[in-house]
C-alpha cells in the first residue's frame, strides 16, 4: 500500500467522483481509476459502490478512510518535522548557573518570541557533568566553561569573562594565595564546576592546606563570602547582580587565572532544526 494510492482514494472521497478527484489531482481519470482498483486488489474488498456513474463509498472504504486519514496525516507531520524551516518540538538546554543567571534570559526570551510552539527545557549544572549530558544526547546545547577540545562536539565561544575573588569587606587584598587569612576555606559549587577546579589551581600555589564548603547557588556563595565564611571565585557579571557589594571585597587576580571563556557545546552529529536555529541566534548577538 503507497501512501500515493491513499492520496488518490482520499481525493476521491472527498471529491464524490473519479473525474473531479482527477482534475484537482491533475491526473486522467484512466489513471485515478487504475490506482483505486489497485488499492482494492490490495484490500480484497470494493471501497466504492458503483451504481451507474456515481461513487459512494462502501463501509469498507469509509473504515480505510479513517486509517487513510492518519496515515496520511502523520506522513506530512513526519516531513514538517525533518524538512520544516520553522524549528519546532522539544529544546533541552543546559547551563552553568552564571550563565543562567545573568545572560540566558535574554536569549531564551528572543527564542521564545519568534518560536512560541518550540518547547523549552533548561537546567542548571556544573561544566563537567553538561559536557557529558550532550555527549549522551540528553542535552541538545549547554553553556559551559573553557570545554577541552573534542572532535564530537561543536564548541562556539559566545561570552568573555573575568573571573575575580570575592572575600568580606574587611580582608586584606590578595593577588596570592598566601595572602588569604587563616586556614583558607574555599566556598564553590562541587567538584566537577570549571571555576573551582581553577580556584583549586591557583591555591596549590601556596603552601596552605585549605577546606572546600560546597555551595549550591551564587547568590549563597556571595552571602557566605561576605559574612566571612571564607573565599570564592566568581565571574564579575555574577558579582554585580549581588545586592550586598557593602559587605564584600572584590580581588582581581592575575591573567592566566582570572580570563574564562563560556562556550556553546552540541554535538555535531545530532542536532535538531531548533537546536541550530537557537545555536544560531545566539552566535549573532
Amino acid at each position: 500500500m503507497e501512501l500515493s494510492d491513499l492520496t488518490v482514494f482520499r481525493t476521491v472521497v472527498e471529491e464524490g467522483g473519479i473525474s473531479a478527484a482527477a482534475a484537482r489531482l491533475h491526473r486522467v481519470p484512466s489513471n485515478v481509476t487504475a490506482r483505486i482498483k489497485k488499492l482494492e486488489a490490495e484490500m480484497g474488498t470494493p471501497l466504492f459502490v458503483r451504481e451507474k456513474n456515481r461513487l459512494t463509498i462502501s463501509q469498507a472504504g469509509a473504515q480505510l478512510m479513517g486509517y487513510a486519514e492518519k496515515i496520511l496525516n502523520l506522513a506530512e507531520e513526519a516531513v514538517n518535522q525533518l524538512q520544516h524551516t520553522m524549528p519546532r518540538g522539544k529544546l533541552l538546554i543546559g547551563s552553568m548557573e552564571s550563565v543562567a543567571a545573568t545572560r540566558l534570559a535574554r536569549w531564551l526570551s528572543e527564542y521564545h518570541e519568534l518560536y512560541p510552539t518550540v518547547e523549552i527545557s533548561l537546567q542548571s549544572g556544573p561544566t563537567g557533568a553538561l559536557i557529558e549530558d550532550v555527549l549522551k544526547g540528553t542535552l541538545d546545547i549547554a553553556f559551559v566553561a573553557d570545554p577541552p577540545e573534542d572532535p564530537r562536539l561543536c564548541s562556539v565561544p559566545v561570552i568573555r569573562e573575568t573571573l575575580v575573588l570575592v572575600s568580606h569587606s574587611g580582608h586584606k587584598a590578595v593577588r596570592h594565595p598566601d595572602q588569604l587569612e587563616g586556614s583558607p576555606t574555599l566556598l564553590g559549587f562541587n567538584a566537577r564546576c570549571a571555576y573551582r577546579k581553577r580556584l583549586e589551581q591557583w591555591l596549590a600555589q601556596g603552601k596552605r592546606a585549605y577546606q572546600v564548603v560546597e555551595i549550591g547557588s551564587y547568590h549563597t556563595l556571595l552571602s557566605c563570602a561576605a559574612a566571612g565564611m571564607g573565599v570564592g571565585l566568581v565571574t564579575r557579571s555574577v558579582v554585580e547582580t549581588f545586592t550586598g557589594m557593602d559587605r564584600l571585597k572584590v580581588h582581581r587576580l592575575p591573567r592566566q587565572w582570572s580570563q574564562t571563556t563560556t562556550c556553546m557545546i552540541a554535538r555535531r552529529d545530532n542536532q535538531s532544526n531548533a537546536a541550530r536555529v537557537f545555536m544560531a541566534s545566539v552566535s549573532d548577538n
